[in-house]
């Protein structure tokens, strides 16, 4: 890995960190900017690299340093909201994937599908945590969904459209940042 790709990395866990704590409060989640960071890094560094992102942000955070929305700690795993912090990493892989790279619409579709991968994993960990950790009698998938899901799915969306339309924008600005000095000055002067 080139210090180039590991500055990278840092840079996208630094926006990772800044869009957790970007915090409106609505009830049992809150609003936050994590899903257009969880969206755009994996279409910047590819899946492998965002996997190590946000392994990094996740296991700061169960260490305790305050990366999440509400700090951070071991404890963390028992709030109701962590399962969607668990789907950070599956929506990675699936935006992140080399699965159609050359077709611009399939990588929306990608980020898209990401997004209902996180919040699978995200509403499945909810219901346990409220039905078998907290002993919530209001504890049903119907529920879940709606403090869940329905409330973000609008904007997430909106989040991963955004992520993708901005990461394309950025493509060619980090594939330069890619070359060597040398390489980038001999594409210069062909042009």
């Amino acid at each position: 890995m080139k210090v180039k790709d590991l500055c990278l990395m840092t840079v996208c866990l630094c926006i990772l960190i800044l869009c957790s704590k970007i915090i409106v409060p609505i009830g049992v989640i809150s609003i936050t900017l994590q899903t257009f960071a969880v969206a755009i890094i994996p279409y910047i560094l590819k899946w492998k690299r965002a996997s190590i992102v946000l392994t990094a942000y996740i296991l700061m955070g169960l260490l305790g340093i305050p990366v999440f929305s509400d700090g951070g700690g071991f404890f963390y795993v028992l709030k109701p909201s962590f399962g969607f912090i668990l789907g950070f990493l599956a929506s990675t892989f699936i935006t992140g994937s080399n699965v159609f790279k050359n077709s611009k619409i399939a990588g929306l579709i990608k980020g898209l599908f990401g997004l209902l991968a996180l919040d699978f994993i995200g509403i499945v960990y909810m219901y346990f945590i409220l039905k078998y950790y907290i002993g919530s009698d209001k504890a049903s998938i119907v529920y879940v969904i709606q403090v869940g899901f329905l409330p973000f799915i609008l904007k997430d969306s909106i989040s991963v459209v955004f992520a993708y339309i901005i990461s394309l924008r950025l493509s060619p600005i980090l594939d330069n940042m890619q070359l060597s000095s040398k390489e980038y000055i001999e594409k210069e002067t062909k042009m």
